[in-house]
C-alpha cells in the first residue's frame, strides 16, 4: 500500500491509478483476449494461448471444464481441450467471470461492500448487458466487459479513503446516480472517471472505456460508444431490480436514455427472470 503522503494535496484519477501500482496479470488477459474475440480471424487456438499466459486462470478454466456443468467424455487436462469443450463464446464469459474474482481486491470499506456484494453487481451487471446487447444486435463482448469492470474505479477510491480519510463512508444515493455525489464531493471527479482512466492504461479498447465513463450520463457519450453507454445504464437499471430494489420507480434522464435505445423499462424487466436464472448458474460454475 502506498504512504499517505504519495497522494497531493488535489489528487486526479491518474493519481488514483497510479497509487495501486501494479496491474493483475489477469486483468492484461482480458484485455487482450475481448480484442482477439473482436477478431474475425481469431480461433480457439489464440484464445487457448492468451489464456495459457495467466497459470492460475489456467488450472481454473480447467478445473470448471470439467464440472458436470460442462464435463463430458475424457476430462480435459490442457487449456485447449477447455477451449474447445467451452466453446468460443462461453470461453470468453467464463474467463471473464473467473478474471473478476482477481480482480476483486477485498471489501470496499468506503462504499460499505463486501466482497461478495462486489462480485454480485459485477457479474450480474455483465450478464444484464449481455442480455441487453444481444437483444439489440450490438456487440455482446464489449458490453459483458463494460458490464463486468463498471465499477472497477471504486478499488483506486477506496484505497485513497483508507490511506488518507480513514473511516469516511461514501453516501449511497442509490440508481442511477450510486455513490457518484459524494466522490465529486470528495475528489471532484467519480469513480467512472477513475475507471475509464484505469482501463485506458491497461490498454482496453474505447468501445469499453467510453461507455464507463459515461456510465452516468450515457447520452454525453462519445459516437457510436453513445449506444453501449445506453446499454450500461440499462444493465445497471436491471442489475439493482435484481440485486437491490425490486420496486425502483422511473428515475431522471431514463425515458431518454432508453428511448435512444428504442426500447422500454418493461422490456428491461422481461430480462429479469432470464438474468436471475443466470446468475444462479455463475454461482454454481464457480463454486466448483
Amino acid at each position: 500500500m502506498s504512504d499517505v503522503t504519495y497522494y497531493p494535496d488535489h489528487p486526479t484519477a491518474e493519481n488514483l491509478v497510479a497509487a495501486m501500482r501494479q496491474l493483475p496479470p489477469t486483468a492484461r488477459v482480458l484485455s487482450r483476449l475481448q480484442k482477439l474475440l473482436a477478431d474475425p480471424n481469431s480461433g480457439l487456438d489464440d484464445v487457448a494461448s492468451m489464456i495459457r499466459l495467466d497459470a492460475s486462470l489456467t488450472t481454473r478454466i480447467i478445473q470448471i471444464s470439467n464440472s458436470v456443468w460442462f464435463g463430458r467424455g475424457n476430462p480435459c487436462k490442457t487449456i485447449e481441450d477447455a477451449v474447445n469443450r467451452v466453446g468460443f463464446r462461453e470461453i470468453y464469459r467464463l474467463v471473464a467471470v473467473v478474471a473478476s474474482g482477481a480482480l476483486v481486491a477485498g471489501p470496499l470499506s468506503a462504499y460499505s461492500r463486501t466482497t461478495d456484494i462486489i462480485w454480485d453487481e459485477s457479474v450480474s451487471c455483465a450478464l444484464a448487458a449481455e442480455l441487453i446487447a444481444e437483444s439489440l444486435s450490438e456487440d455482446i463482448a464489449v458490453a459483458y466487459t463494460a458490464g463486468l469492470l463498471h465499477a472497477i474505479g471504486r478499488q483506486p477510491i477506496n484505497h485513497y479513503i483508507e490511506t488518507v480519510h480513514r473511516g469516511r463512508i461514501l453516501t449511497d444515493e442509490g440508481f442511477p446516480r450510486e455513490h457518484s455525489g459524494s466522490e465529486f464531493a470528495l475528489l471532484g471527479f467519480s469513480q467512472a472517471d477513475v475507471g475509464a482512466t484505469m482501463l485506458d492504461k491497461w490498454d482496453f479498447s474505447s468501445a469499453i472505456v467510453e461507455p464507463i465513463r459515461r456510465q452516468y450520463d450515457p447520452l454525453e457519450a462519445e459516437e457510436p460508444h453513445d449506444r453501449m453507454a445506453a446499454i450500461l445504464f440499462g444493465a445497471r437499471l436491471l442489475r439493482t431490480v435484481v440485486l437491490h430494489d425490486d420496486t425502483l420507480g422511473e428515475v431522471p434522464g431514463e425515458v431518454e436514455i432508453l428511448g435512444h435505445l428504442r426500447i422500454a423499462r418493461a422490456d428491461l424487466l422481461d430480462l429479469r427472470s432470464v438474468l436471475e436464472d443466470q446468475l444462479v448458474r455463475v454461482h454454481q460454475v464457480t463454486r466448483v
